[in-house]
This record gives structure tokens, C-alpha cells and sequence, in this order.
């Protein structure tokens, strides 16, 4: 389980720090370009080098050197965290990036099981390995930040017909393969499915059902021709046979996915990715309350509890603009994040404000947010 987070020049977080409590289950909240989606980004870059090079992660937009504070040479994230209950394995892993010519810019991956680490000897001086990858770490770092996924779902992309081939389909980060994904649950995952089924039911009652059915869809196609002797490479447009979504409501039956609202296909999405059988242990998520009415954000809370409770190893870290969704966290779930005036990131929890106990016993959780603020967090700190 993830317990902390250090961002170091990574976009607007010149230096922040979250610590996370063992509820599992943590909001990040403040205005506009407040660096929320930047915490979820560092992350999943960081879940990410499980499987893959650091040149693979971090190229094109992403490059180190464009993610990095500007007017900075150097940039890291850290966490740290701990696998297991009984036997617990603490565990602290991060990559970092500096531009000195002599690493060439190429992020370096460092880790540190809890136990003495290992040290190479390099020109007479102890030094530590540098690796590109968290591949060869321990199987219980792996394991904490393995298959995290960060959606930010688009609502076109979940009401589109698909096709996968893939033998367990996934949902994308933009919500593109809801269909195929949803088709497999309801065939190889049966009660997972309708798990699935009666939780999107208590978050908007007007659905009865969850169906998929065979659909036109248009896929390109990689195709190679021979030419005076030479392979020439061209993408030609193919129409096969995938899937659409279809919800039987409360209005009418077999209603096609894009006839449906916006907050029930993004309920829809999420709670699809929850409740795949290869569920990942840390799931990152930007808006969660789009499109729903405040009782279905509720709800949507509530269910989150519940498939939190049920799965030891899974959190979920989400952002959100909504007192409604913060009204069913207690404060120490709830990182408040704040600009200083020449932008960069502040963040405290809101357990941390000083009146956080008289709080407790007059406002809810959301009230107590929404008559704060965040200004509060930026109090007695020289700006930068």
C-alpha cells in the first residue's frame, strides 16, 4: 500500500509531500491547475517503469526536461509505501532526472527494499546501482505499483462499438473498449458482472440492466506491399463485427450507449475497471463526479467503500471539485492543494487545519472544505 508521496520539481510541485492514511481510499482537491492531476501523473509514470525503460515513459511530451519546473535542471518523485499485512515488506522506490551531460538526460530509477541495500563499488567510493527500470526491483514493489491505471475517461470514447482481440480486454485511459471489456465480463466473469450490475442500479436507479451486442466498427490495419522489391508499409481501413453497449432503463430497453446520460456511461466505465477480475492494486482517476447528480456521487462513494473493503491491495486516489463527494471522506482522506503566488504547489490534509476538531462536530466534511477553501493551506509560508 502506498503511504507517501514526494514530488521534487516535478511541474508545479517544487517540493510536495503527501502522506497517505490507511483508509485506502484518498481525495485530492483545490482550483483549477492547483498540480492535482500532476500527482496522479507522477504516479502512474512511476507504475509504469514496472514494465518499462525509463526512455519508453518519458519521451516527446513527456521528455524529463518537460514535466520538470521550469528554470529547474533537475526533477524526482518518490514513494514509498509497504506490501502485506502479517509479514509487512516496507518498500521505497522513485525516478529522478537531471541534465548534467554526463547522464544525458536519461531518467534513473532507484529503489530500496527494508532491508540493508546494496551497494557497488565504483572508483574506491560505495555507490549506488542506477537502473532505467523497476523490473528487476523486488517482487513486492512490482507488485504495489503494478498495472496502476490513471483514467480520465471521455464519454465518446465510452459509447463507441469496439473490437479487442486481446484475450481479457481493457478499458484505455480515455474509456476507449467498453464494450469488448464489458462482453467478456459477462461471458468469463459472470458474478463480477453482476456485481457490476447492481452497483451502476444504487448509483442511477433508472438502469435495469447492462447489455452489449454485435456492432459495426471500422479498424485500421498495418498492411505491407512489395514494390520493385522493397517492403512498403500502408494502413488500410477494415469494417469487422465488435460491440456496442446497450442499457435496458427504466424509459425503455436496448437503448444504445450514446443515447444514454453522460454520468451513467462514466459510472458505467468506472466501475468496469474496478471490477475486472485483473483489477489493479492502485487506480488514479481525474473528476470523478462528472456528469452525476450530488445523491448518485454519494453513492458512487459508498460503492467505492465497498470494493475498497473487499480488496486488501487496492487503493484509489481520485480528484474532484465536489463537497458532495468529500462529505462521505473524513479530513485525513482529504489532501487540499493551493498555488503561492508565483505557482507552485502547497498541500496539506485537511486533518491539518487548525480547526479541524470544532469541525468535526459542527460541519460535514464537504461544508468544512467548501468554507475554507484553500488559502488556508499557504498561511505563515514565505512564496517562493
Amino acid at each position: 500500500m502506498l503511504e507517501q508521496i514526494k514530488l521534487h520539481n516535478f511541474k508545479s510541485h517544487k517540493n510536495t509531500q503527501l502522506n497517505f492514511d490507511r483508509s485506502r481510499l484518498h481525495a485530492l482537491v483545490g482550483k483549477n491547475s492547483s498540480g492535482k492531476t500532476s500527482v496522479l501523473q507522477a504516479l502512474y509514470y512511476l507504475s509504469q517503469l514496472t514494465n518499462s525503460e525509463a526512455k519508453n515513459i518519458f519521451h516527446n511530451e513527456r521528455a524529463p526536461q518537460f514535466i520538470t519546473t521550469i528554470g529547474q535542471d533537475n526533477m524526482s518523485v518518490t514513494a514509498s509505501g509497504f506490501w502485506g499485512d502479517n509479514e509487512r515488506q516496507n518498500w521505497e522506490a522513485s525516478y529522478n532526472w537531471q541534465s548534467e551531460a554526463t547522464r544525458q538526460g536519461i531518467p534513473t530509477v532507484l529503489w530500496e527494499p527494508d532491508e540493508t541495500p546494496k551497494f557497488w563499488v565504483q572508483s574506491g567510493r560505495l555507490r549506488k546501482p542506477i537502473f532505467t527500470s523497476l523490473s528487476n526491483a523486488p517482487k513486492f514493489i512490482r507488485e504495489s505499483l503494478d498495472s496502476a491505471v490513471h483514467l480520465n475517461l471521455a464519454v465518446t470514447n465510452l459509447t463507441k462499438a469496439a473490437y479487442s482481440d486481446a484475450i481479457k480486454p481493457l478499458i484505455e485511459f480515455d474509456g476507449s473498449g467498453l464494450a469488448p471489456t464489458l462482453d467478456y465480463l459477462r461471458g468469463e466473469a459472470i458474478e463480477q458482472f453482476q456485481l457490476l450490475q447492481e452497483m451502476l442500479k444504487r448509483i442511477v436507479p433508472g438502469v435495469r440492466e447492462i447489455g452489449v451486442r454485435r456492432a459495426k466498427v471500422t479498424v485500421d490495419r498495418q498492411r505491407l506491399i512489395e514494390v520493385d522489391g522493397k517492403s512498403i508499409s500502408y494502413v488500410e481501413n477494415q469494417e469487422i463485427v465488435g460491440q456496442e453497449v446497450v442499457l435496458n432503463m427504466n424509459s425503455g430497453d436496448r437503448i444504445p450507449a450514446h443515447a444514454i446520460s453522460e454520468g451513467t456511461m462514466l459510472a458505467l466505465g468506472l466501475l468496469t475497471v474496478l471490477m475486472s477480475p485483473d483489477r489493479p492494486n492502485l487506480v488514479l482517476l481525474d473528476d470523478v463526479e462528472q456528469g452525476l447528480h450530488p445523491k448518485a456521487q454519494r453513492e458512487l462513494i459508498a460503492v467505492f467503500k465497498e470494493i475498497v473493503q473487499q480488496n486488501n491491495n487496492l487503493q484509489i486516489i481520485f480528484s474532484t471539485h465536489s463537497p458532495y463527494i468529500v462529505d462521505e471522506l473524513t479530513a485525513s482522506q482529504v489532501h487540499v492543494l493551493s498555488n503561492t503566488k508565483s505557482g507552485f504547489t502547497r498541500s496539506k490534509r485537511l486533518d491539518e487545519h487548525p480547526d479541524v476538531e470544532w469541525a468535526k462536530q459542527t460541519l460535514t466534511t464537504g461544508e468544512f472544505w467548501d468554507a475554507e477553501g484553500e488559502d488556508w493551506v499557504l498561511a505563515g509560508e514565505i512564496d517562493d
